[in-house]
């Protein structure tokens, strides 16, 4: 089975996101060729900071969000939002619940908002020429001001950031696009 939509007619437009290998004629049966992710952010907050991680060489990242070890390595010197790729039939907002109480160990019985959803649609470095499309699930958390949050093994540091004042440089895995889209989003609940 290939990786490209199936009898799609340039005359007809664009294929649906429908990947089976019994997809209809404008669905897919295979994965894109540039790959498709699906991830849920956790926005952790805590008087006016949100919480930031630089991940540690542990091998732990591959059970808890699918990471292999070479894709934590190039991404460790960065700081990166609590994040997790979906599992297969997972709902995002138990995705965010793993991320919070799984990945980051926080108590149980937090509120988790509902999820506010962005696609991004890109060519990666990995796959030059061909597009990667990643929807995302954006949550917010809010913890106590003061809480002390136990640095798991598998981070090498989780520390609270004024998110408007980090550089898009400090950022790993572009992130900073997701905080870009986090940030905008606010403004425009805000001028509502």
């Amino acid at each position: 089975m290939g990786s490209v939509p199936i009898r799609i007619e340039e005359s007809e437009g664009s294929s649906f996101l429908w990947l089976a290998p019994f997809a209809p004629p404008k669905g897919w049966t295979g994965v894109p060729r540039g790959g498709m992710c699906l991830c849920a952010f956790l926005f952790v907050r805590s008087g006016g900071k949100i919480l930031l991680g630089r991940y540690a060489d542990h091998p732990a990242w591959e059970q808890l969000c699918g990471m292999d070890a070479g894709r934590v390595k190039a991404n460790a010197r960065g700081w990166t939002l609590p994040a997790s790729h979906l599992k297969f039939g997972e709902d995002p907002r138990d995705t965010a619940r793993r991320i919070g109480e799984e990945i980051l160990t926080l108590d149980k019985g937090l509120v988790y908002s509902e999820p506010y959803v962005k696609t991004f649609f890109y060519e990666p470095a990995i796959a030059p020429e061909e597009k990667h499309f990643d929807v995302l699930f954006l949550f917010d958390v809010s913890v106590e001001a003061g809480v002390k949050i136990r640095k798991p093994l598998w981070y090498e540091a989780l520390e609270w950031f004024d998110i408007g004042a980090v550089q898009s440089e400090q950022f790993a895995r572009q992130h900073e696009d997701v905080v870009e889209t986090w940030l905008k989003k606010g403004a425009e609940v805000m001028n509502r």
